[in-house]
Parts: C-alpha cells; sequence; structure tokens
C-alpha cells in the first residue's frame, strides 16, 4: 500500500480547518493509507482517526492516522513566528519519512512564508524547500485543472531577475524536464510555451530572451521534443489555450492569474522533478477567515485525489455523479413532503413493533433530509451515503446524524440498528439484481435480530408521466441546470443526463454528470425478496396507504409512481 501524507500548514490559518473537512468523509482506497501531519480538528463522525507517533505504525487503509505537531501560544487568523516555527516544524518532520522512503507522496496544506522567514531567513517556499531538501536542483512548479494545465519555467522569484536567469541552457534543462514529465501523465501531449516579452519580443525588438527561447525550441526539436511557440501571451488564452495539454509560461504570475481565475478550487499544485509525488492546493492560507468555518476544502480534495492517481499511473477521469448535483439537491427534491416519508416510516414501524425505532440506519441518505427529522424525534441516527459532497452538505444541517461516507454494497454495520432506510428511490441506481441481493444481504446482517428495512423504488408510471422525454432548464442568477432524461425500454435503463453552468467570477463553466437508474418491476423486487433471509410484510404507496402484498404486482408498474418495500428481519 503507499503511503500519502498530509501536511497541514500554517496553524493559524485554513490548514487545520480545510484538513480536518477534507479527511472527514474522504473515500478511503484500500491502495492507500493517508497520515496527517500538524494539527487537525477532528469532527465526532466521518472516518475514524487514529494518533500515532511513528509513521511505521500506519498499516491499514480503512482509517486515517494523525501525527499531531502542534503548539501553543498563537491565536488563530495572527501568523506569528510561533506559527511559522510550527509550520516549519511539520515540514521537517515529514520530510524525514519522505527522504527514508517511509512515504510515496506529500499533499500540502498553505503556510506563510513570511512566518517561516521569521526562523528561518532562508525559507522561500514548499517548492523549493524540497527540491533543496532532496538534492533536486531542477524542478518544476506544474499546475492542473479542468480548463488548462500549467508549467513554470521559474518559482518565487523578482521579475527583475527573470534576465539574469533565462539563457539557453536554462530553456534547455527546464523545457526538456516538462515534457519528459508530462509524457509520464499524458500520451503523446501537445505542448505550447509563452513568449517572455510582449508580442514575443518583436524579433528582438522588446529584448533578447524570445530569441533564445526559439533557438532552445528548434534544438528540442532534434531530440524529437515539439514544443509550440513561443506564442505572445497576451493573445494566446484567449484563442489557443484548449488546442494543448500543457502550457509553458516562464513566470509565476503570467500564467497564475488566468490560471486562479478560472480554476479556483480545482486546481492542483504538482512539483515535478522529485523524488516523490507532491500536490498542493491552489490557494493560500486565508487568515481572514481562518476559525470561523467559510473555508473550503475542495482544492485539498482536488490535491489528494490527483496525488492518488500520480502514484497508480490511473489520469481515467473518476465518475462525477452528485458532485456539482449535489450543490442543487435540495433546491431540486423541494417539492419532497419528507414530513410524510417519516410518518410513514415509524407508522410502519410502531405497527409491526408497538414501539419506536431506538437505532436508525439511513442508506444513501444524500443530504440527510429523512435523518435530520429522525434526530428531531429524539432517535439515534447513522447515515451514510458514498458522495463526500452529499454528505458535507448535510453535515451543515441542524439536527444532523452521526454522518459516514461508505459504498453501501461493501460496508455492513453488525447487529446495530433496529430500523435501517434506503429511500428516494436510491435502490434503482444499482442497474443489476446481483446488486440489490448483495444490498438485501448486506441489510439483514447490520439490523438486530428483530429489524425492518424500508426501501422504495420509482415505477415505469413514474418514468414515463415525469422523466421519459423530459426536458427542463432551472435558471438562478449565477448559476443554471439543464435536465434532460430517456427510458431505454430494452433495457429498462433510464438515462438522466445533468448539465450545470456555475459562474466564477466573470465566466461560467460548464459541468456534466450522467446518473442511470434501472426501472424494476415490482414483481422482479418481489422475486429478489423471496431469495432472501427477509419476509415481506408491506407493499405501499404513500398516495394510497393500502398493503399491495398478494395483489397483482403487474398492476402497480403503472398505477403508481413509488413504492414502498416493507421487510422485517426476525431471527430471534
Amino acid at each position: 500500500m503507499k503511503k500519502i501524507a498530509i501536511t497541514t500548514g500554517d496553524p493559524a490559518g485554513i490548514g487545520p480547518e480545510i484538513a480536518s473537512k477534507a479527511i472527514r468523509f474522504l473515500p478511503l482506497q484500500e491502495d492507500f493509507i493517508y497520515i496527517i501531519y500538524g494539527k487537525i480538528l477532528p469532527f465526532p463522525d466521518g472516518n475514524i482517526i487514529k494518533k500515532i507517533r511513528n509513521v511505521e505504525a500506519a498499516d491499514i487503509s480503512t482509517i486515517i492516522y494523525w501525527i499531531e505537531i502542534d503548539d501553543s501560544g498563537y491565536e488563530t487568523g495572527k501568523p506569528s513566528s510561533k506559527t511559522g516555527k510550527i509550520s516549519y516544524n511539520i515540514l521537517e518532520r515529514c520530510m524525514l519519512d519522505l527522504k527514508a522512503k517511509k512515504l510515496d507522496a506529500v499533499v500540502t496544506c498553505p503556510i506563510s512564508k513570511k512566518a517561516i522567514r521569521e526562523t528561518h531567513p532562508d525559507f522561500i517556499g514548499h517548492t523549493e524547500y524540497f527540491a533543496e531538501k532532496t538534492g533536486s536542483e531542477n524542478v518544476i512548479m506544474n499546475f492542473w485543472g479542468p480548463y488548462f494545465n500549467l508549467a513554470l519555467l521559474t518559482t518565487h522569484i523578482p521579475v527583475s531577475n527573470l534576465g539574469n536567469i533565462l539563457n539557453r541552457k536554462f530553456f534547455l534543462k527546464k523545457l526538456k524536464l516538462i515534457y519528459n514529465e508530462t509524457k509520464k501523465i499524458i500520451k503523446n501531449p501537445k505542448l505550447a510555451v509563452l513568449s517572455v516579452n510582449p508580442h514575443a519580443g518583436e524579433n528582438g525588438a522588446f529584448g533578447f530572451e524570445d530569441e533564445l527561447l526559439k533557438k532552445a525550441l528548434k534544438e528540442l526539436l532534434l531530440e524529437n521534443i515539439i514544443i509550440d511557440g513561443p506564442f505572445p501571451a497576451d493573445s494566446f488564452f484567449a484563442q489557443n489555450n484548449r488546442k494543448y495539454d500543457m502550457l509553458i509560461s516562464a513566470y509565476h504570475d503570467q500564467g497564475l492569474i488566468p490560471f486562479k481565475m478560472i480554476s479556483s478550487e480545482e486546481g492542483v499544485n504538482v512539483t515535478l522533478g522529485l523524488p516523490f509525488v507532491r500536490t498542493s492546493v491552489d490557494h493560500g492560507t486565508a487568515f481572514d477567515i481562518a476559525g470561523k468555518n467559510l473555508a473550503s476544502e475542495k482544492s485539498l480534495k482536488t490535491a489528494v485525489n490527483f496525488a492518488e492517481q500520480m502514484l497508480d499511473n490511473n489520469f481515467e477521469k473518476k465518475a462525477d455523479n452528485y458532485t456539482v448535483f449535489a450543490r442543487f439537491y435540495d433546491r431540486y427534491m423541494s417539492h419532497a413532503n419528507y414530513q410524510e416519508w417519516v410518518s410513514f416510516i415509524l407508522k410502519q414501524f410502531n405497527k409491526t413493533y408497538l414501539k419506536s425505532p431506538q437505532k436508525v440506519l439511513e442508506l444513501a441518505c444524500g443530504t440527510a433530509n429523512i435523518s435530520t427529522l429522525l434526530v428531531q424525534k429524539e432517535l439515534e441516527v447513522d447515515a451514510v451515503d458514498i458522495s463526500s459532497e452529499m454528505l458535507s452538505i448535510a453535515a451543515q444541517k441542524s439536527f444532523k446524524p452521526i454522518l459516514y461516507q461508505a459504498d453501501i454494497l461493501n460496508k455492513t454495520f453488525p447487529g446495530k440498528y433496529d430500523l435501517i432506510l434506503l429511500l428516494f428511490d436510491s435502490i434503482n441506481y444499482f442497474l443489476e439484481s446481483r446488486q440489490v441481493h448483495k444490498i438485501l444481504k448486506n441489510a439483514y446482517q447490520s439490523l438486530q435480530k428483530q429489524g425492518m428495512f424500508i426501501f422504495d423504488i420509482t415505477t415505469l408510471k413514474n418514468c414515463e408521466d415525469n422523466f421519459d422525454g423530459f426536458v427542463n432548464l432551472e435558471d438562478n442568477t449565477d448559476d443554471y441546470m439543464v435536465h434532460q432524461s430517456e427510458l431505454n425500454y430494452g433495457n429498462f435503463i433510464q438515462t438522466t443526463n445533468l448539465t450545470f453552468f456555475l459562474k466564477k467570477g466573470y465566466l461560467f463553466s460548464r459541468k456534466d454528470e450522467i446518473h442511470k437508474q434501472k426501472i424494476y418491476k415490482v414483481k422482479e423486487i418481489v422475486e429478489i425478496i423471496k431469495e432472501n433471509d427477509f419476509k415481506l410484510i408491506g407493499i405501499y404507496s404513500i398516495d394510497n396507504g393500502k398493503n399491495q402484498v398478494g395483489n397483482n404486482y403487474d398492476s402497480l408498474d403503472r398505477r403508481f409512481t413509488r413504492i414502498f418495500f416493507v421487510l422485517e428481519k426476525n431471527a430471534v
């Protein structure tokens, strides 16, 4: 298993907050172990966090480990020599384990260079620190984002010093490294380099650097290294940036101004040329909002994911369902009568057991609208979802349950619950009957000796009346969602395409998600239940209220838009 370190940066900044938020519902991968170096503020739910003294103690992938490095005598939001010293100590401790090859990657939260320089005057930044400590003379600041990727020929140096650095040898060394490192990530990449001076120097009228750059590019051609350019930077981003896999900028602000303008929270800082993987957030310490629960962990989560991809050489885009849609979900479901659903659920349990449930588990809880109502009724509720974005929204609500991130196909909670719920046609997202079998088996194992499992399905009537051929536009001030659904009558798979346009600064970005659901017939579900250990005690439509067990199941598919199944475990 590969070990990934996360350093929490300046303790007075947002690093501890975003690290705590990012790991709370981080989907744990069996091939990776995560170790936090620094300060975090653990939540009472989410992933299990275990304190350790040494990285060797981190040996399983189902929990997150924490090497605490902190001190007293500082105030959140106020950087100081003390917070700078703590930041540096975190880096030093992590660096020891990196050099000893006890770690495979490091993901860094933001630091204050000024605060560190109060005790370490020669400190420049993360990139330079890692380069010096590993003896890596040739490193590149590299940024990956959804719209374009960027490599910088120089790091944190004054613009006035560029002329002293940019020579033929420098260009050849840096461009060759960028090309070779990009090839490891993208097959047959197309690269372009921006000019150093306005209008690419106008053949030497505005400096000599671009003429040297042109000569270096010609030399690289002899080694079959093709990099287009140099292109005038002022017009390039409006016309050509989507044609290339990697853009190369001579200095920091030339490339990072457009990158951060459109890739905010979605960009990842990568250091090329190190003996280990290093990624980072693309933002700073944000001392002004530190300690106010306002910081977004999105960039850190992206950086962690990118480190995973670099370690296993898998750069295929992962499924994005319920990432963007999560922020629209409560608005989209505003028509749902959650109180009515809760009343129906508790009525079924009370009718069977003559009491209320004590311990409830909601599977695929989404933003936990049902669970929060159950908590308000003073029930003990755990809630699980695969989407960390949905869980992050649920975590902001009053009366929230205990929240966990998990794939419910592969997770059981043996013998813990009186009542388990799987609602809002979540079971339709499992496209194969064997998966539905697995869900039922997991639910059975997670119930106490006596308990109830309630789930619902969307029906053919609901699909035909409300979704098949459906096109809708939700128009709001800063975002738009286009919803299109279609049913394939060959396999009864309903495909929903969601397209989002999200305002970011002066621009709108487009995101897409594809959701697929199997439109099961009632009799198919009944047959699956019969093949499991549960006893089917109820089939209902909330609007009708009559138990349909034993009735003509074929008719239910076209009479009702949603069907609830009530199952009992009685293993006493």
